[in-house]
């Protein structure tokens, strides 16, 4: 019987869509590999430390100061042995490659995020291009989490095309069980004080530019102006993020505070979706996000924007998609699903949501990528 190999991921910032990833794809690779998450420490690390011991993983808590998370890699590679690094994402990614300098550890790079324009400029941002760039084509393997954000990658990264990083796209997936299950319905909202009678909009994220949750405002603050709704409704905003204070401010200056509840992360993300009547999601950008997975292996409405990463995921479902998110789409969207019309699609794709996401074939994948890498060392 073959000694099982050892895996070490890097990550930086093991936050949200990153550490579910972790928590599912880990989850289904059997006795074969054994996993250390090497992370920075975090608001969101009790959460890991609870990912870890469910997986069996080790887990290696490091200062988040980019100095010592260098260190602690390095110190992690020197004292065992590991037969393959992975890095989640650009960050962890130039810091992996820096401490496998002298010991030339095969490594594979997962892309979950665009390289965002806005952080690139001036000479701090083209000094991070510059290092981004550097480690991208120095990784053994580039392994985007959908074609989407591959393809944007070698549209950006000069280069990369003729490098030696093999590139490869294996699309996202969840535990597909957890969210067919029926479970307690009614749960949630007993527990946060929400009426059985009021429809429930949800946005499940982080609170920061990127996912658009200033959109979904503007929404509230038109579907309030044109005072058309048939019924009763509240947006749950389940989530963490630098940008909750302001969301807040702006919701009061916007005169919908009151149709807003704001609420931190939820452990059992398949309890909040057994009592929402529908998602909103309108991001700028996506890789491969998890949560229109999620809402419609539920059988759960879905609002989203057409953007990449977002509109590879929805692409022939039954979700519901505003070019741009724009928030006059977005009023429109909630309206018709306020009005009873729309949703019984969602409840009949549930099945094949589940067959389409299922995470097993991710996971299989991504075995096999990590067994030929191992294999070739």
């Amino acid at each position: 019987m073959r000694k099982p190999r050892r895996l070490l991921t890097v990550a930086r910032w093991p936050l949200g869509g990153i550490r579910t990833y972790m928590r599912y794809v880990y989850g289904r690779l059997g006795g074969d590999w054994r996993v250390t998450i090497l992370a920075a420490d975090t608001q969101e690390s009790a959460a890991l430390r609870e990912d870890a011991a469910a997986l069996g993983a080790e887990l290696i808590l490091s200062r988040p100061t980019a100095a010592s998370f260098v260190s602690r890699i390095a110190r992690t590679l020197a004292e065992r042995r590991h037969d393959l690094i992975q890095s989640q994402g650009f960050i962890s990614a130039i810091a992996a490659c820096l401490a496998n300098v002298p010991f030339k550890k095969p490594h594979v790079l997962t892309v979950h995020g665009v390289l965002e324009e806005r952080f690139l400029r001036g000479v701090r941002g083209r000094l991070k291009r510059l290092a981004t760039n550097t480690a991208i084509r120095s990784v053994d393997t580039v392994y985007g989490v959908g074609q989407d954000i591959l393809d944007h990658l070698r549209e950006e990264v000069p280069g990369l095309a003729g490098s030696r990083a093999r590139q490869v796209a294996i699309l996202n997936g969840i535990e597909p069980e957890m969210f067919l299950d029926p479970g307690n319905p009614g749960a949630f909202r007993a527990r946060n004080d929400l009426s059985p009678d009021v429809f429930l909009f949800g946005f499940l994220g982080r609170f920061m530019p990127q996912k658009g949750f200033n959109k979904i405002i503007a929404a509230l603050a038109k579907l309030s102006a044109d005072g058309a709704a048939k019924r009763d409704y509240r947006l749950v905003a389940v989530g963490s993020g630098d940008y909750l204070d302001w969301y807040r401010k702006t919701a009061h200056e916007q005169g919908v505070a009151e149709r807003i509840v704001f609420l931190p992360f939820q452990r059992d993300v398949a309890e909040v979706y057994r009592d929402l009547d529908a998602v909103v999601m309108p991001s700028n950008w996506e890789a491969c996000p998890l949560q229109p997975m999620e809402a419609l292996v539920s059988g759960v409405p879905l609002i989203v924007s057409d953007c990449i990463g977002l509109r590879e995921v929805v692409r022939d479902t039954p979700a519901i998609v505003v070019p741009g998110g724009e928030p006059e789409g977005l009023a429109r969207a909630m309206d018709e699903l306020l009005s009873g019309h729309g949703s019984e699609a969602f409840a009949d794709f549930r099945h094949e949501a589940a067959r389409r996401f299922d995470v097993g074939r991710t996971a299989e994948s991504v075995k096999r990528l990590f067994d030929d890498m191992a294999g070739r060392a």
